[in-house]
């Protein structure tokens, strides 16, 4: 009888977990779960950093066709500055200190039909790190302070610009040293360059016109 009840208590005691291997469980599922968490924390991080950088490259790509489509579009027609000196169709040097690109171009948009005429004068400039478009309610008199100022891109660390004249390239234009020149010549082609601080260097060229075809209608 004795014996019988010793065993059955015996019975009961393995029917159940001892505390350390309740403990060890715990550990287990500690580190589980801790792994998982930061495995999580990871992909929510790369997942961020992916998205940021798709989104920068999208921003990059809407600022080239930006330029591009306002360069594709570029009118052979001289401007007055806010001073009333004339000035060529294209300028890049002139008493502005920052590297820049001014012209006028086609194709205004007029959604309200209103009596105005579709040339805009344009401006791209960098400015505090960043590339800014300035347009201008009519092409002639109009100074920087008086235009529309939008931002492109950011952290933007350096604008460069070259000019093809069919032979050759240049740091500016126009070439001429008069402004107040007959000839309306454009560029045959611009490189446009930016040093982007998270990229690096990109650029892109743009071709405005054929140089053979303007001589041949001259000849």
């Amino acid at each position: 009888m004795i014996f019988r009840r010793r065993y059955d208590i015996k019975q009961s005691y393995q029917r159940g977990f001892t505390l350390l291997e309740i403990l060890v469980a715990m550990a287990i599922a500690s580190f589980i779960g801790v792994g998982a968490m930061v495995l999580l924390d990871r992909s929510t991080v790369a997942h961020k950093n992916i998205q940021q950088q798709g989104d920068r490259y999208n921003t990059i790509e809407r600022t080239m066709l930006f330029i591009s489509n306002d360069i594709q579009q570029i009118a052979p027609r001289k401007f007055r500055d806010e001073f009333g000196d004339i000035k060529q169709n294209l300028s890049s040097d002139d008493s502005n200190s920052k590297t820049h690109l001014s012209f006028t171009r086609l194709g205004r948009r007029n959604p309200a039909g209103l009596a105005r005429s579709n040339l805009e004068k344009l401006t791209y400039l960098v400015e505090d790190e960043k590339l800014k478009r300035i347009s201008y309610l009519y092409p002639d008199g109009m100074s920087l302070e008086n235009g529309l100022n939008r931002t492109l891109l950011d952290k933007i660390d350096k604008l460069s610009l070259q000019f093809f004249d069919g032979e050759n390239w240049s740091d500016f234009w126009p070439v001429e040293t008069s402004a107040s020149s007959s000839s309306n010549t454009l560029p045959v082609a611009i490189r446009v360059t930016l040093e982007l601080q998270d990229i690096g260097s990109i650029n892109r060229l743009y071709v405005i016109s054929d140089r053979k075809e303007k001589t041949n209608e001259k000849s």
